[in-house]
């Protein structure tokens, strides 16, 4: 898949493309004010139920951010996109529009991904010590034996990200299927080196999924990882910017 500047303006996205849109959350009243303008009634609910502010901003930031990116693709306002919700949560547009997107967010970092060209799931995860379990602990608790056996013989040093760059792959494949943690992440395998390519590497429940499915690690800020899985076969085109460029600028 090629990395290339985003220049496209059409409403319609082009049907080989994937955009990957990156957020910081901002910090500042007026923006989230604006933000949260956006929001439907049930998306404002849910903010305000989160205890912490930070957490509130974050999911506050991303659903404003998916609002406006599907409006700006679909030439209509941010608060006239209306969203149904699959049987495990996934959101998806309630009219056939023929666009796919999955959201993410960890930390200060939203990740958005939007495409009509096939099913996606994104994931971004802040690298962080597992507090009372160890790495392998929890690796053992939710990975494939093979994954855990290689993320065993990697240094100590390298395991944190390597447990990041798995835990990202996996989760951004089961988002691409809809299904969440219903689909016990053992029950498939990834790559599990951070530095070699992301890669699908067992679904004995879906073994066509070997052939259909890619994984592609994307750019992040220090102490960050992040993933997104493709469910097509075709040639794509991959382009990652920062939301400081939205929308983005004529051709």
């Amino acid at each position: 898949m090629a990395l290339r500047r985003m220049t496209t303006t059409a409403s319609q996205l082009p049907q080989d493309e994937i955009h990957v849109w990156t957020m910081t959350v901002p910090g500042d009243p007026d923006t989230l004010a604006t933000f949260r303008a956006v929001l439907a009634g049930d998306e404002l609910a849910r903010a305000d139920r989160f205890v912490f502010a930070r957490d509130r901003h974050s999911f506050s930031a991303a659903r404003a951010a998916l609002r406006m990116a599907l409006g700006f693709y679909l030439g209509i306002t941010p608060q006239a996109v209306a969203f149904r919700y699959g049987r495990h949560g996934k959101p998806d547009l309630a009219k056939e529009f023929g666009l796919r997107f999955n959201l993410s967010h960890a930390g200060n970092w939203v990740y958005l991904a939007v495409t009509s060209a096939c099913e996606v799931g994104i994931d971004v995860e802040r690298l962080r010590a597992p507090g009372r379990h160890s790495r392998l602990d929890l690796a053992r608790r939710f990975f494939s034996v093979d994954e855990v056996a290689h993320l065993a013989a990697l240094d100590e040093a390298r395991q944190l990200e390597a447990f990041f760059a798995c835990w990202t792959r996996k989760e951004a494949y089961i988002k691409l299927h809809g299904r969440g943690l219903t689909l016990p992440l053992a029950q498939f395998a990834v790559s599990v080196d951070p530095d070699k390519p992301a890669r699908l590497e067992a679904t004995p429940w879906l073994p066509g999924d070997l052939q259909r499915t890619r994984l592609y690690d994307l750019t992040t800020a220090p102490g960050y990882r992040a993933c997104l899985a493709t469910g097509s076969t075709r040639a794509l085109t991959l382009q990652q910017r920062p939301w400081s460029t939205f929308p983005p600028p004529d051709n």
